[in-house]
């Protein structure tokens, strides 16, 4: 899992951002045609955060492959240590007036960047001559294709590095109490409490609230049973973490936490104790199957299972970035980037991203080129499936600093014994402030 995923915001007047080639196609007639005639070589930059791993060798094995059916197209890449990193460089980059052609951007980023009339919108590209068909656009799991637009109802984002939430366990453990894979957070509730000892010596679940400076799984899984009650992070443009869903979640997780099912803790907390054989449970995206496997090393039988349910349905969080296209790149480096975003989403390209990396296939189609992977990794056939229920952030510049008061709040209840709608409230005006009272 990528760390540092959020840098706060910078004066955007202080680092140039050094940019080389990087180039895209798609596999459209009119993709092709446009290459093939082009006056002279056209070089495209991508500033992204796939820089190590099976990340760095599959995306170099995908602009390698693009290179080679476009020729007059170079693929530069940009490649930054963290998340936050990349923000910082493409904000400097922004305010230099050197950006890159592309870049990875979470909605928020996004966001910013079009108040700031830094990137263009994909509109024109996706529906325009050479875009995508109807039967195409449809494809796209529709989750994911929401995500792509902005307030002023314009597609300003091309869909990438996309996972969402699952439920990780120890079937052992479940099996030796004759427990059932909870569906419900109603069941999730009856079966930590099961599985919690009278010694607290072993526990359902460990979690990492985060706070304003770094978000965390634990602040995720809040806004996801959040979701997952019928409430909002935002709603009617105010930050909603103290409405009566709000204080029901936080009621939720207090009873579990006074029942010693739930704990607290820091770096990956959830993911250490499921490995030691302490907790049963770690809810967190499924990009951390690896890190888990290697943290259980065989001690017992992990098992993935979806995020379970509550009143309005699973609540599941969407993550991983889109690709924006920069304002400041020539007409013949927009449209070669479009045609990258264009060829990477389509579903060969998904599909090996997807088997390569542990990220999730955005068009529904790439499943059925994955059957025989999904056979030996059925974790990511139901995460592939919980897509369809996974919604992201909203695109609000500025939200995922926001967010983190949530971490902020959960803290003061559990463990200062803060009162819930005292904590949510502070909360809600910090965040509300966060995002420019606006």
């Amino acid at each position: 899992m990528k760390k540092g995923l959020m840098a706060a915001p910078i004066a955007l007047s202080t680092v140039a951002l050094v940019v080389s080639g990087w180039g895209g196609v798609a596999s459209t007639a009119f993709a092709a045609a446009h290459v093939k005639h082009a006056a002279a070589p056209v070089t495209i930059t991508f500033a992204e955060a796939m820089s190590s791993g099976t990340q760095k060798t599959a995306l170099a094995q995908l602009v390698k492959e693009f290179e080679k059916q476009h020729p007059n197209v170079t693929v530069s890449l940009m490649p930054e240590p963290s998340y936050g990193v990349l923000l910082t460089k493409e904000q400097a980059a922004v305010a230099a007036q050197n950006p890159p052609t592309i870049g990875q951007a979470y909605e928020d980023w996004a966001a910013e960047f079009a108040q700031a009339k830094a990137i263009v919108p994909l509109t024109p590209y996706v529906f325009g001559k050479g875009g995508l068909t109807a039967a195409q656009r449809k494809d796209f799991w529709p989750s994911i294709w929401k995500d792509q637009y902005l307030s002023d109802g314009q597609m300003w984002m091309f869909p990438f590095n996309k996972s969402d939430f699952v439920m990780y366990y120890n079937a052992t453990r479940l099996k030796q109490l004759h427990l059932a894979t909870p569906k419900t957070w109603t069941a999730f509730a009856k079966v930590s409490k099961a599985v919690t000892s009278s010694a607290k010596r072993d526990w359902a679940l460990s979690i990492d609230p985060g706070n304003p400076t770094a978000a965390a799984n634990g602040t995720y899984l809040w806004m996801a049973v959040l979701r997952s009650f019928g409430g909002h992070v935002v709603q009617k443009g105010k930050v909603a973490f103290n409405s009566p869903a709000g204080v029901r979640t936080m009621q939720y997780f207090q009873t579990l936490y006074n029942e010693g099912a739930l704990k607290l803790g820091s770096n990956y907390p959830g993911q250490t104790a499921l490995g030691a054989g302490r907790s049963v449970f770690d809810l967190s995206t499924v990009a951390s199957y690896p890190y888990n496997v290697e943290a259980v090393g065989g001690k017992f039988n992990m098992q993935v299972a979806a995020m379970p349910s509550g009143p309005a349905g699973q609540g599941n969080i969407m993550q991983g970035t889109n690709i924006v296209l920069f304002a400041k790149s020539t007409p013949a480096q927009k449209q070669a980037g479009w045609m990258f975003m264009n060829f990477l989403a389509q579903p060969k390209q998904t599909a090996y991203w997807a088997e390569q990396t542990g990220y999730l296939p955005v068009r529904k189609s790439a499943d059925a080129l994955m059957t025989a992977y999904f056979k030996t990794h059925p974790y990511q056939k139901i995460a592939a499936e919980s897509l369809q229920f996974a919604r992201p952030q909203e695109p609000i510049p500025g939200l995922q600093q926001a967010i983190g008061y949530i971490g902020n709040a959960v803290t003061e209840v559990l463990s200062q014994h803060t009162p819930i709608k005292q904590a949510l409230t502070q909360a809600a005006s910090q965040a509300q402030e966060a995002l420019g009272g606006q």
